[in-house]
């Protein structure tokens, strides 16, 4: 039974639309990016130029148009890869597109027009088709995206198919085909390998949509992973987080690491003369100071408030004080308000034993920073502004003068103690 090709080429038709209106149903609810439009429009045209194909002769004037259709496809469709791709570069510029597809589309119809002896016009659009075919695999292949996107490989690869299917058949064309068949059938290999692709790209474009929901779902969950394991403030992470990479941190070699604890001195008091965001950007800087101080292997964290840890893996604790010294160098250069006040921490550090977790060590941190902070400040006996008493004598003076007469907060300032730095010897 011979093949009727203007049945072959309007059942290509149909099946063309029925792919489309099924891939963008479903794009629809995957919510279909930028492009999406574009590869809907070159398939309508597309399945338009095969049905107008089936119902004329190439004498006839439905012959150019039909070709013009189906020509328009490859470069179309790149243009919808081209935006669905936007913020990739690409070696070939849109306006090179425009070009190819307009070199083709005057090649074809002038060879309608005005038929030239070394090809017949049929010979003549399947060769454009196959140019057009081979620029736009080039192009994919430009694509920044390309590098990581296996659609766009496979792309390329069906497009490229699609060209030596054409080149086969136009070869069988020139050989053998074209004594035995009509004029009309010789573009019948073009215009079906240009469908086969065509049908693939309506499954790729899907792949597509999906690798792109997929990208931004996790995406998003490295934003939500980055929130709850890092503090916002000091950018380290957080009591919990920093324990993970802690215990990562020393399971080699547990006894060989050094756990260092401190905390602001006095930062209520920080707090409540120079306030709140002065308050923070002291533990902003603590942040950036041990990011900038701290080896790649250390870990450092905030555990809370105005509370830090580190964690110096294959360090001893006597050589953990040069450490200690660097974090207090670089603080001091970055000093919120060198004038009035300036920040300086409270240190307490314990070498690690055999065994020990980091919520052990932390705990024996600890202690030893709040013996050495009360140690230091018993020691302390400069008056407060609120245990300080009136003489006597200046005793009616200062009641007459208390509703109109109250301390500057520098005036407090230059009462309050500095903190002093102390580095705990381990046990």
């Amino acid at each position: 039974m011979p093949l009727h090709t203007p049945t072959l080429l309007v059942a290509f038709a149909v099946v063309l639309v029925l792919a489309s209106v099924a891939s963008m149903s479903v794009g629809l609810k995957q919510q279909s990016r930028r492009g999406a439009r574009w590869w809907v429009a070159a398939n309508a045209l597309f399945a338009a130029a095969l049905a107008l194909q089936a119902s004329t002769d190439s004498a006839s004037i439905g012959a150019p148009i039909a070709a013009v259709l189906a020509l328009q496809w490859p470069i179309v469709m790149l243009g919808g890869i081209r935006r669905f791709y936007s913020r990739g570069g690409t070696r070939i510029s849109e306006w090179a597109d425009r070009i190819a597809l307009t070199l083709a589309i005057l090649v074809t119809v002038g060879a309608w027009v005005a038929p030239i002896e070394l090809a017949t016009y049929a010979q003549v659009y399947a060769i454009a088709a196959v140019g057009l075919t081979l620029y736009v695999a080039t192009t994919v292949a430009g694509l920044e995206d390309f590098a990581t996107s296996s659609t766009l490989r496979t792309l390329r690869l069906g497009l490229v198919a699609g060209a030596i299917v054409q080149l086969a058949w136009l070869a069988l064309d020139v050989a053998y085909l074209g004594p035995l068949i009509a004029v009309a059938d010789a573009t019948l290999g073009a215009m079906l390998a240009t469908a086969v692709v065509a049908l693939l790209m309506t499954q790729l474009s899907l792949v597509m949509n999906h690798e792109r929901r997929i990208a931004h779902l996790l995406a998003s969950q490295r934003k939500l992973r980055h929130l709850v394991d890092v503090d916002t403030l000091t950018r380290l992470p957080n009591r919990r987080h920093f324990h993970e990479l802690a215990e990562r941190a020393v399971e080699a070699a547990r006894d060989a690491a050094t756990l260092i604890v401190f905390d602001v001195d006095r930062m209520q008091r920080v707090n409540e003369l120079l306030g709140h965001p002065t308050g923070d950007e002291a533990l902003r800087q603590i942040g950036t100071a041990l990011r900038e101080t701290l080896r790649r292997r250390d870990v450092a964290g905030r555990l809370g408030g105005d509370e830090f840890a580190v964690v110096l893996p294959r360090t001893r604790l006597a050589d953990s004080t040069i450490v200690v010294s660097r974090i207090i160098s670089r603080l001091d250069d970055r000093q919120v308000a060198p004038r009035i006040t300036r920040v300086t921490l409270n240190v307490g550090s314990v070498q690690m034993v055999a065994n020990e977790t980091i919520a052990q060590a932390l705990r024996r941190a600890e202690t030893m920073l709040v013996s050495k902070r009360d140690e230091a400040r018993r020691g302390d006996t400069m008056p407060l502004p609120r245990e300080a008493a009136p003489a006597p004598e200046a005793e009616a003076e200062a009641e007459a003068e208390e509703d109109d007469m109250t301390p500057t907060p520098s005036a407090l300032m230059s009462l309050i103690p500095v903190g002093e730095v102390s580095v705990t010897p381990g046990r």
